[in-house]
């Protein structure tokens, strides 16, 4: 190989490398996330959960956060945001969850208000047994 061909084929390579790159930066940084199997119960009346005696209160459990809204229902979704799988906070003056990594929004259902994220949040179920709050798939 002379010296002409192997500048050739070093310059392709690295082109290739450039563009690999350049490709990738161009898709979307939503995460597909694989929903858990989610089932546990809470007792109300442990100091641990004290955070939703108060409307407004939130707490993580298990990948998910748990939040009693200002109107005192129960709602709960993934914790995890589908745009760059940073963790959500529960914003109660808006009833919504809030990703501060990269500023996306999500109603109490999990929904996209604002993105970045494209993907809306898993939503989980609720049961309230008097003082045991069940939330499950």
């Amino acid at each position: 190989m002379n010296r002409k061909e192997f500048l050739s084929t070093l310059g392709l390579g690295a082109a290739a490398i450039a563009c690999s790159y350049c490709f990738g930066g161009c898709q979307s940084n939503d995460q597909v996330v694989t929903p858990p199997v989610v089932d546990f119960t809470l007792d109300l009346n442990d100091p641990a959960n004290a955070a939703l005696k108060t409307n407004g209160g939130s707490l993580y459990k298990e990948g998910v956060i748990v939040a009693r809204t200002s109107a005192g229902d129960y709602i709960a979704v993934s914790a995890t945001c589908t745009h760059a799988a940073g963790t959500v906070q529960y914003v109660a003056s808006g009833n919504r969850f809030h990703c501060p990594n990269h500023g996306s929004d999500f109603g109490p259902t999990g929904a996209v208000i604002d993105g970045p994220a494209l993907q809306a949040l898993e939503a989980y179920h609720i049961s309230l047994n008097s003082t045991s709050l069940r939330v499950y798939t």
